[in-house]
């Protein structure tokens, strides 16, 4: 009897190796250093353990096991019992998967604000190079082209942004990107018909009815983007730097013609 219980525990054990591969891979590709990863692992196996036992057990030295297990307590994905000596063992799946997430959505908005540093700093640069007497205009072709450089402009925003949308489909695009702003301080001005809006959105932005059709995109007073039409194989934009579309752009959401208060 005793031989079959332990043919039967290396059986599970040779089954769990490959899945705690994957795991110490995947923790690796998501941040986690070497020896927490693999600490991880170890705990596991096991109901709970203490510093030395994860050494005989990980091999790792005892100087760098603490290092480890403060990394994986520090991030939530263990917990600590006191006493002498302390004992870890691994929060429940749910939970780990909760601290992941949290950690994957962390390094997203640190990897989109590092896009959108690099973009406000090559637009000084790119201005730099055109001849001042000159402002050319681009085209923006088919919808998620256009919603992409509108997103990307109200990324680089410093100061201001204005957005008049009358499709609500493209609004929504947009909402969640002018609520960063919003929450970067930029000074947001929308207009738009009679729908709702996220209520941080709404809190920290101007908001006006719009009683036109039409879409535009009006960035720290320099730069402008028009749509003419947002059905998806249609849809075209306009951007450009020439201070008298940025004007005319401006006067939009001041012309009682087109914006009501």
């Amino acid at each position: 009897m005793a031989g079959v219980k332990v043919r039967a525990n290396a059986l599970l054990q040779d089954a769990m190796e490959p899945s705690l591969a994957r795991i110490a891979g995947t923790l690796r590709e998501l941040g986690l250093s070497r020896h927490a990863a693999q600490t991880f692992c170890a705990l596991v196996e096991t109901t709970y353990a203490s510093a030395g036992e994860l050494v005989r057990k990980t091999g790792i030295p005892d100087s760098k096991i603490y290092y480890a297990l403060d990394e994986l307590a520090e991030k939530g994905f263990v917990e600590v019992q006191a006493g002498k000596p302390k004992t870890y063992r691994v929060v429940p799946p749910k939970e780990v998967e909760m601290r992941l997430s949290r950690m994957v959505e962390t390094e997203y908005e640190r990897r989109r604000a590092a896009t959108v540093r690099v973009a406000a700093l090559l637009e000084p640069l790119r201005a730099a190079t055109r001849a001042p007497s000159i402002d050319v205009a681009y085209i923006v072709k088919g919808l998620p082209n256009v919603v992409a450089r509108a997103r990307a402009l109200i990324g680089s925003a410093r100061k201001d942004v204005v957005v008049l949308v009358s499709d609500e489909a493209v609004f929504r695009k947009l909402e969640d990107d002018l609520a960063r702003a919003a929450r970067r301080r930029v000074r947001v001005r929308l207009a738009l018909p009679e729908i709702p809006v996220a209520k941080d959105l709404a809190k920290a932005a101007e908001v006006r009815s719009i009683i036109c059709a039409c879409m535009l995109l009006v960035v720290d007073g320099q730069q402008v983007l028009t749509v003419s039409r947002t059905t998806d194989g249609d849809a075209y934009a306009i951007t450009s730097t020439d201070p008298t579309l940025v004007q005319l752009g401006l006067e939009f959401w001041e012309s009682p013609r087109c914006c009501v208060m």
